[in-house]
């Protein structure tokens, strides 16, 4: 174990003791555990002078303690055993750490996702794995000082895929101390396809992605206005199979008129492959978008039940998997908005719903919405002046024009919702909306 005092002066708040520090360690590691109740953890807090700033500091500050590097620093280790937390199926992953890495300090993360398809086994995996990342992704890890992380998937890259995805990262940041807002992920064919719908699904969890030969028509259904809320560097071949030029062409058209600042690559002649060529780039491309959760706009589109929760099936895996009661994968999040479920049988549940929120400055912000009748904005000092009254308009109507009383419950229980050291929001408001507008079309922000 490092020296706690040492890290206790250089990344958390002065007056923490070592206590309640692993205190709340404990509380975000038990968040399935329903005997594992806020109350205490508050109660010690109070007893201790803490404040939600210093609560803020010991969350942005990693663990308490980390262990000695579990695997050999500057090497890639394989095949080590990961046990979905969501579903009843368990795989491997690889990692590489480097040489020089220190728990003292937070390390950006790189996860890679390999191709191949739903009905391909463990052993196929582990292959495109690690070809995935040898040698042009570590080449990059020890210019950088990268993590690298390689997921094995025997079940494609769906629901069970999220799991395997989420599970593997939740493991390797208790291991290792990773920064929650440098964590980035790129892929290549199937991985390429879970990259573009991370972005569209979750890219409030990442700093940048690369989808690389993935992709399908995302302006055709829209999905492409969600890929304005992270940063993307696209990678494709001029002879790809299954249209993935020709969508992706789309996708980078379409971007272009609407301002992203997407990065996009067409390889001349190239095919379905990985083009080395453009790794150091995807990699600087990484290092200069780290995850900015408090953005000026946001926005969403998504329905049902706002969340993943149902296991995928195929004819070759032999087994029916159960989905764990309570462990349902968020997905109605997108930065500092949330969307809410919407009741069974109406317009939001059956075609979803559309937000547009802006942050205007001066504590108000303008939301535009189809379909959503209840939303949660979440509040940071870094977005708001928390003193004084938030104003919300929704459709040309304020909707909401109070204070907002900064509250570590909140901040604590959305943390250990996702898993998420860095998603920080210290209070939060909940309106209701009565009537719908068209939502414009998203620019990059």
């Amino acid at each position: 174990m490092r020296n706690f005092l040492k890290f206790q002066w250089s990344h958390g708040p002065r007056g923490a003791r070592r206590a309640e520090w692993e205190a709340l360690d404990a509380w975000l590691d038990r968040r399935y555990e329903r005997s594992a109740p806020i109350e205490p953890l508050l109660e010690m807090f109070s007893r201790a002078g803490l404040g939600i700033a210093e609560v803020e500091s010991m969350l942005r500050g990693g663990r308490a303690n980390y262990p000695e590097a579990p695997q050999k620093a500057g090497a890639l280790t394989e095949g080590l055993a990961l046990d979905c937390l969501h579903v009843d199926h368990s795989v491997n992953y690889h990692i590489y750490v480097p040489g020089d890495y220190d728990s003292a300090r937070a390390w950006p993360m790189v996860v890679v996702a390999h191709g191949g398809s739903a009905g391909r086994d463990l052993e196929f995996g582990s292959e495109a794995a690690i070809h995935s990342i040898d040698p042009f992704w570590i080449e990059e890890a020890g210019r950088h000082g990268l993590i690298l992380v390689a997921p094995i998937t025997d079940r494609g890259w769906g629901a069970i895929g999220y799991s395997i995805l989420f599970s593997t990262i939740s493991k390797v940041t208790r291991d290792y101390h990773v920064d929650p807002d440098r964590v980035h992920l790129t892929g290549h064919s199937m991985g390429g396809h879970l990259a573009w719908r991370c972005g569209i699904n979750f890219g409030d969890r990442w700093g940048a992605i690369s989808p690389m030969s993935g992709g399908y028509d995302y302006v055709k259904d829209k999905q492409v206005h969600n890929l304005c809320n992270v940063p993307g560097y696209a990678t494709w071949g001029e002879d790809e199979p299954y249209q993935i030029r020709e969508f992706n062409r789309a996708i980078r058209d379409w971007m272009d008129r609407h301002g992203y600042s997407w990065r996009q690559h067409e390889e001349a002649r190239g095919g379905h492959e990985i083009f080395p060529d453009q790794i150091p780039g995807i990699a600087r491309f990484f290092q200069e978008h780290p995850r900015d959760l408090y953005r000026n706009s946001v926005q969403a589109r998504g329905g049902g039940a706002m969340e993943f929760n149902i296991p995928d099936a195929h004819p070759n895996w032999g087994m029916a998997h159960t989905w764990r009661s309570g462990r349902g994968i968020p997905a109605g999040t997108f930065h500092w908005l949330r969307l809410m479920p919407a009741a069974p049988g109406t317009s939001g549940d059956m075609d979803g719903q559309e937000v547009q929120a802006v942050n205007e400055g001066n504590n108000a912000f303008t939301v535009t919405s189809l379909n959503a009748r209840r939303i949660r904005l979440y509040l940071h000092p870094r977005m708001v002046d928390i003193s004084k009254n938030v104003v919300v308009t929704a459709n040309h109507r304020i909707i909401f024009d109070s204070r907002v009383a900064p509250d570590i419950r909140t901040m604590l229980e959305l943390a250990r919702e996702f898993d998420d050291r860095g998603r920080i929001f210290q209070a939060a408001i909940d309106v209701e909306i009565e009537d719908d507008r068209e939502v414009p079309e998203p620019t990059f922000a």
